[in-house]
């Protein structure tokens, strides 16, 4: 390697650093205070870098919330795609891959509520901004990989027995309805879930883990 792609390469290195400073730091900020209260300023201040150099990675909010949205699918992948490979998963019946994934899904809400959080306030950004759908397709493909693993448990279920035959031919319908369920529990409990004083005497992961105990038993 020659001294000029050594330099590159530690440039590159740099910029990537930086690039997940930025993406962490929006992260965070949009996870707790919502996308309409945070200003690109915000951010710039709480990656340490400034506004200007902000912009030349990123040259609106919109980019931005996008990217991170996407950085934030592929790091939830990259913690649950180890733990089915070591874990004999794909030597499992369906029900009982779906089982693992629905316990997996509430370790992720115990280890990083903040994630469910973001999607709900990205969601609504989303819709209230009435960002083009074309622009979203990369942040498509990121939700259709973890869809295609979920898809192929429900499918599977279905072929070993494990699963209901009543769900064959409503698979796809199958595996948005479950994962829709469980989301939506996990972003209100993330959101409100000690809101009031009654909500005090709930444990909220024990709510998620009952209610995948409960789809599964309906999958049955």
């Amino acid at each position: 390697m020659t001294a000029q792609e050594k330099l590159a390469e530690e440039r590159d290195g740099q910029k990537n650093a930086r690039i997940e400073r930025i993406l962490l730091a929006a992260f965070s900020l949009f996870s707790h205070n919502g996308f309409d209260a945070i200003a690109m300023t915000d951010i710039a201040k709480d990656a340490e870098i400034g506004v200007a150099s902000l912009y030349r990675y990123f040259a609106t909010k919109d980019e931005i919330a996008i990217r991170t949205a996407i950085w934030a699918w592929e790091n939830q992948k990259k913690m649950i795609l180890p733990i089915l490979d070591d874990s004999g998963y794909y030597n499992k019946k369906g029900i009982d891959q779906l089982s693992e994934i629905f316990d997996l899904f509430c370790k992720l809400y115990q280890s990083v509520p903040d994630f469910f959080r973001y999607i709900y306030f990205f969601d609504a950004y989303v819709v209230c901004q009435k960002i083009d759908s074309e622009r979203l397709l990369p942040y498509q493909d990121v939700i259709q990989s973890v869809q295609i693993i979920i898809g192929n448990a429900i499918h599977k279920g279905i072929t070993d027995g494990s699963i209901s035959p009543d769900f064959k031919g409503n698979e796809k319908q199958l595996y948005y309805s479950l994962m829709h369920t469980l989301f939506s529990a996990s972003q209100k409990l993330s959101l409100s879930g000690k809101m009031l004083q009654m909500d005090e005497i709930n444990n909220d992961v024990q709510q998620l883990r009952l209610l995948g105990k409960i789809l599964i038993g309906g999958l049955k």
